[in-house]
């Protein structure tokens, strides 16, 4: 079988990671890049071993006969480069959010419709093995669900210096944190109980309001250097978000997002209860399944591939007491992408996040937006 051919536009550090994930699947073959620039685009090819480069996305689009691209562009691109490679016939696999708004999501839903097409959205939390295990779990031994309660924490813009392209509404869109993180935790929570977020209240806040933003370029989780020049700037995104919110069935929850807390790198945790048992995972620690109990004691299971079965021994690698994590999670959420283009499958079948459940975090993201502004429960279509 001839390998899938790949372009990857966007080179930063989650650019740099698809094309590692995809050079460990071994059935598909990394074609070409594209960077911020002509010159930016040769470093990173040089960089990644990758055979071709160019200055924007409609001459790699023009230039090479491609089978999937992977859009790992910041926010303002998402739609244009989605749309363009859609209308080409080309695969695309995008990092999240989907677009800006949902006016755009619904014009690509559109254009998907209308074509034999795949187009999946990278939320890779859903693709560890434990929360596979979890999955099952809530679905099949949880009983009925009481409360699901969480938080995606994170500190790389907790002070005033801190800056990135996403603090910009043109370029991250009218939602910072929520849309950033906060569609993670949504994306998560939706897919292991099988239920869509239905109404919710959030407050947001803004810890910030005015930051220094570096005269010279600065790169997202980077170290704020001593000796950059700052100009004054009025921020309009969120830092903080608290929501409350309701699953379609009357299932009640709640959860946290910031990038403002100390300490907290990478803090994604969620916790399902219910009649029987409760569950929690987190994501630093993302061996460990939590399952509480009432009347015998809790247990946590450590991941092992021996001790798992179906897709989530799968999703190991390593045996048991070898850690695995993010790059694997990616790995996953790329290959379960892929086995269902080269399956000619239904993506019903597979557990990527298709450009519809990309949709819908946009519509959340949305309604919490609003409920902040207007301080009222909102309904979610």
């Amino acid at each position: 079988m001839s390998k899938l051919k790949v372009g990857i536009i966007g080179t930063g550090f989650v650019g740099a990671a698809h094309v590692e994930a995809l050079r460990r699947l071994g059935n598909v073959e990394v074609k070409a890049v594209v960077a911020s620039s002509l010159e930016s685009s040769k470093k990173a090819a040089e960089k990644l071993n990758v055979p071709a480069y160019y200055a924007d996305y409609q001459e790699m689009l023009a230039e090479e006969e491609l089978d999937v691209v992977h859009n790992c562009t910041p926010n303002y691109l998402h739609f244009p480069v989605n749309k363009a490679f859609l209308e080409a016939g080309v695969h695309v696999f995008a990092e999240k959010p989907l677009v800006m708004n949902t006016k755009e999501g619904s014009e690509l839903l559109e254009i998907i419709a209308d074509k034999n097409i795949y187009a999946g959205v990278n939320y890779n939390y859903r693709h560890y093995p434990l929360v596979k295990k979890m999955q099952n779990q809530v679905q099949e031994e949880l009983g009925k669900l009481f409360h699901i309660q969480g938080h995606y924490l994170q500190d790389w813009m907790l002070f005033e210096n801190d800056y990135s392209w996403r603090v910009d509404p043109e370029k991250g869109g009218k939602s910072r944190v929520v849309a950033d993180i906060g569609s993670h935790f949504c994306d998560l929570l939706q897919y292991l109980t099988g239920k869509k977020i239905k109404r919710l209240i959030a407050n947001t806040k803004i810890v910030h309001p005015e930051r220094k933003r570096p005269l010279s370029e600065v790169k997202s989780f980077a170290r704020a250097e001593k000796e950059v020049e700052y100009e004054s700037y009025q921020v309009e995104t969120e830092d903080y978000a608290s929501v409350l919110f309701e699953l379609e069935d009357g299932t009640a929850g709640n959860f946290t997002v910031s990038q403002v807390d100390a300490g907290h790198k990478n803090d994604l945790f969620i916790e399902i209860s219910g009649s029987k048992k409760s569950l929690s995972w987190s994501q630093e620690k993302a061996n460990h399944l939590f399952i509480g109990h009432r009347e015998e004691a809790n247990q946590d299971l450590v991941r092992d591939p021996s001790l798992l079965e179906g897709k989530a021994a799968e999703r190991c690698y390593y045996p048991g007491g070898h850690i695995e994590g993010w790059s694997e999670g990616l790995k996953n959420s790329i290959k379960d992408f892929y086995d269902c283009i080269l399956a000619a499958g239904d993506p019903a079948d597979y557990d990527f996040a298709t450009f519809a459940d990309g949709q819908q975090e946009v519509k959340i993201t949305e309604a919490i937006l609003k409920s902040s502004r207007e301080q009222n429960w909102v309904e979610i279509d």
